[in-house]
């Protein structure tokens, strides 16, 4: 059942105390691993806005209050990553901000004093376990605050998802006490899944693409996703926005025969691909491709069950102005699964490996790319190098030997 509470955000000012205990500490050392963990309840992603010296904050876990308690909470302000972290700041419980809860899970909202400084970190902090989980929030991007925030058209709650069904109604809201007319600026577009990491063509946003509709809305108007596409909200000239993308009301599920075709780009030959994408026989050659290449009817079903279970949780983790499935960090995910460790750093994210008795130990690192649509553009560091270890493990799948 959903609970709506006030959406009054606490000033955090005043009344909280700071620590030095926490010398030594930098996130650049810190492992980010729980925050690709489909079933972690521990997942969280905040939204903010920026306004003068302060931000306004909402928190989203994938997890009930009630489950929550147990963490401390507090957070650091920081310009850099990589600088020691020297202080936290010690906020009430988690409870105290809480706002909204559904049966995905919690969501709370602070309002912060951040001054100049550049990133917020969030700690969560299990005592029992002296387990400390940051989570971070890039208060400017290109210098720019992000001033608007897409809500529920029924209640005052943010909107964290990236994705949304066909005929959804979402508030856009303008957090500018300048400018109150948004403008939607609306893309059919067929982006292309992301090419190996050994393949060196160019980010699929040097692309060209234009605008197929725009229109504008005054702040708080709601707005009716009609068309299957990309939205992208924006204050007048501003490059930076929101942005949002429609799909069919199954999505992150992958379950059309068409669909089963693309998102196989990362397994099959060019050949094999164009073969079933332009036949009027998809399923019939769909089946043929794995029963031909792993030669067994249980390894088949086997496969295409891990194979499309990760190509979902891919669209849940990395959706942003396309499919999850189709980002860099999509098509990692799916062909070599969660990383085993994840480090952060100014410029990126690495994501390693550890060794198996399959495949070497690896390591893959995105690139963070400023982009107008979303602040998770992150675009992997190809190398040739990386060939052998591709081939190996596409062969893995195709044969039906992989280990999951």
């Amino acid at each position: 059942m959903k609970k709506v509470f006030s959406t009054i955000v606490f000033t955090l000012l005043g009344f909280l105390a700071c620590t030095n205990a926490w010398a030594q500490l930098k996130l650049t050392n810190t492992d980010f691993s729980f925050q690709y963990s489909i079933k972690s309840d521990l997942r969280g992603k905040i939204i903010s806005s920026k306004k003068d010296s302060s931000a306004l904050l909402y928190i989203r876990f994938n997890a009930p209050l009630d489950s929550m308690k147990k963490f401390a909470v507090g957070y650091s302000l920081i310009n850099s990553l990589d600088e020691e972290i020297i202080t936290k700041v010690e906020l009430n419980n988690l409870s105290s901000y809480f706002q909204y809860e559904d049966k995905t899970g919690s969501q709370y909202g602070i309002k912060v004093n951040i001054k100049d400084y550049k990133y917020f970190i969030l700690w969560l902090s299990d005592t029992t376990k002296n387990i400390k989980y940051p989570y971070v929030q890039l208060l400017s991007r290109n210098f720019q605050s992000e001033d608007i925030i897409l809500k529920q058209e029924r209640i005052n709650s943010p909107i964290f998802s990236s994705y949304l069904p066909l005929n959804s109604v979402i508030r856009a809201v303008s957090m500018s006490e300048f400018i109150t007319t948004i403008k939607v600026d609306y893309y059919d577009y067929h982006f292309l899944p992301a090419k190996p990491p050994m393949s060196l063509g160019a980010d699929s946003l040097t692309t060209p693409f234009t605008i197929d509709e725009s229109f504008n809305l005054k702040s708080n108007d709601s707005v009716r996703f009609s068309n299957k596409g990309l939205y992208y909200f924006h204050l007048g000239e501003s490059k930076l926005g929101k942005s949002v993308i429609i799909k069919d009301s199954q999505y992150p599920k992958v379950n059309q025969v068409d669909l089963l075709v693309e998102s196989l780009r990362y397994l099959a030959t060019e050949e094999e691909y164009m073969k079933m994408e332009g036949s009027f026989k998809k399923k019939e050659l769909f089946d043929q491709f794995w029963l031909n290449n792993t030669k067994s009817e249980a390894k088949a079903k086997r496969a295409i069950k891990e194979y499309y279970k990760r190509v979902r949780d891919a669209n849940t983790l990395f959706t942003n102005y396309k499919e999850g499935w189709k980002t860099d960090m999509g098509m990692i995910y799916i062909v070599f699964g969660p990383p085993s460790k994840v480090f952060i750093r100014n410029d990126g994210i690495m994501w390693i490996y550890t060794k198996t008795f399959e495949l070497p130990r690896v390591a893959f690192f995105f690139n963070h790319v400023d982009t107008a649509f979303t602040d998770q553009h992150y675009v992997l560091e190809r190398k040739l190098e990386f060939q052998n270890l591709w081939f190996r493990t596409v062969d893995l799948w195709r044969s039906g030997r992989k280990e999951f």
